[in-house]
């Protein structure tokens, strides 16, 4: 679960900053607009993110691209792993769920597993 301050509200889109980063990023919104607090206020949620192609990375921080506007392409150190669903917990700057497609399985990146991902579309944003 993840802590932003909203942004700006448009188009079935939320823009949510990070406190204490640069990180403006838009996401498709899983809600109605009026369900989410105003402009400048607070807002804790998930961060669900379609993968299309994902990998093992050795070098490089955990980064979002771009810092502002449609998240492409994020990197980041694996915290939990649901084989269930096959998707894994991320922490990217912020935390993001990760839904791997079938050709790759969430048990080939254990926790700690440095992982970089590109999205096939949006991610969305599920508010708490």
């Amino acid at each position: 679960m993840a802590k932003f301050i909203v942004e700006s509200i448009a188009d079935g889109i939320v823009t949510l900053r990070v406190p204490n980063a640069n990180y403006r990023n838009s996401f498709a919104m899983t809600t109605e607009a009026a369900a989410l607090p105003a402009p400048g206020e607070r807002v804790t949620g998930t961060i669900q993110a379609p993968a299309w192609k994902a990998e093992k990375v050795a070098l490089g921080g955990n980064y979002v691209e771009p810092l502002f506007g449609r998240p492409r392409r994020m990197q980041g150190t694996v915290l939990a792993v649901n084989t269930a669903t096959n998707e894994l917990t991320v922490q990217v700057g912020y935390e993001v769920t990760v839904k791997l497609p079938e050709k790759y399985k969430a048990a080939d990146f254990p926790v700690g597993t440095r992982i970089g991902w590109d999205n096939i579309e949006m991610p969305t944003f599920v508010p708490a």
